[in-house]
């Protein structure tokens, strides 16, 4: 299921490789704009390179237990925008409140500091 094989048969005495089909970012240790800045490059770069795939986005459970600010924060960003992902999956769902899953779809317009873009609040200053 997330793998399949490549085309063209094996060469003999060795297993067929298989491709991933899943690509992940971790977004540990960022503040939120830097964050969302990188997290939107990366699932650009997916889409412009004609991947259509899961992408695992790994922002981690915050370090009191109860939701890390790029959490919360890349979901709003996610359901913001949810004409272009259409949907995304929680990690919670998995098990993994510390990732969330997009699929990838259309591009995204760049995230530019100081352009409105994004508001978040003063906790998304820190760093994480």
């Amino acid at each position: 299921m997330g793998a399949e094989r490549r085309k063209g048969a094996p060469h003999a005495g060795r297993q067929a490789r298989t491709v991933n089909q899943s690509r992940s970012i971790d977004l540990h240790h960022h503040t939120v704009l830097e964050a969302l800045r990188d997290f939107v490059r990366f699932y650009n770069g997916c889409v412009r390179s004609g991947y259509r795939g899961r992408i695992e986005v790994i922002h981690g459970y915050g370090s009191n237990g109860s939701g890390g600010i790029i959490r919360e924060e890349l979901r709003k960003f996610l359901s913001a925008h949810d004409s272009i992902f259409g949907e995304f999956l929680p990690g919670e769902s998995l098990r993994n409140p510390g990732v969330t899953i997009v699929y990838a779809k259309d591009t995204l317009a760049p995230l530019v500091y100081g352009s409105g873009s994004y508001s978040g609040g003063s906790r998304g200053k820190g760093r994480f």
